[in-house]
């Protein structure tokens, strides 16, 4: 005789022993799957980003680099600037001429002296061949004047803005009117004696700036130099 169990005998709780192993075990595994290590993986973007900052951080040093070498080369330029004029500073002064007016400019007045009114200019060229003296060097100009030479006007070539001049005694004496930077002019007569007219002014003219020379007059030494 068969023996059958009666429905209300199954329950659920004689099923749940494999039912909650099922749930566990889907735990489980959703659990590993979960705390798995995960695979390594290359990322692009940030190496792309690295890469451009290194690119970007160099560029800037190559700048950093030539800002600080352009300094240097100022520094150096400057450096050699002041060097010059250090030893422009440090030479010995040279007298290049050094005399009285020319005796050239006495005659006329001499011949005057003929005459009553012709002694008051004698005796005025008299003056300036004793009182009148005139020094070139190669830092300034020096003229000193005035009675018994008490009064003494220097320059220097750097304020020279321009100079004028006329040819007198056959061109181998001249009358030359410097003008400087600041609107003042000097008078500088019968220049010549020892050296002509023509060296000296060549001299002074050399030593003046590039403005200058082109507001100056030039002399016929220069002129057929400048032919040749």
């Amino acid at each position: 005789i068969a023996c059958i169990t009666p429905a209300h005998t199954l329950t659920p709780l004689n099923m749940a022993p494999s039912s909650t192993s099922v749930l566990l075990t889907a735990c489980l595994l959703q659990a590993a799957t979960a705390f798995a290590p995960a695979a390594p993986r290359t990322i692009a973007a940030p190496r792309s980003w690295t890469a451009g900052r290194t690119v970007a951080l160099a560029k800037r040093k190559g700048d950093l680099f030539q800002e600080m070498s352009d300094l240097d080369e100022g520094v150096e330029s400057s450096a050699v600037v002041s060097s010059e004029k250090e030893k422009a500073i440090l030479a010995p002064e040279e007298t290049f001429f050094e005399g009285p007016p020319s005796w050239t400019e006495v005659v006329i007045p001499a011949i005057s002296i003929l005459t009553v009114i012709g002694i008051v200019p004698f005796v005025a060229t008299l003056s300036r061949q004793a009182w009148v003296k005139y020094k070139i060097t190669s830092r300034r100009i020096s003229v000193t004047s005035g009675f018994n030479g008490q009064d003494l006007t220097e320059i220097t070539f750097d304020e020279i803005y321009s100079m004028k001049f006329v040819y007198r005694a056959f061109g181998e004496v001249g009358d030359m009117v410097i003008e400087l930077r600041d609107g003042a002019k000097l008078e500088i007569r019968s220049l010549g004696g020892a050296k002509s007219f023509d060296e000296i002014y060549g001299y002074i003219f050399e030593r003046t700036d590039s403005e200058c020379k082109e507001y100056s007059d030039t002399t016929r030494t220069m002129k057929e130099l400048k032919g040749n």
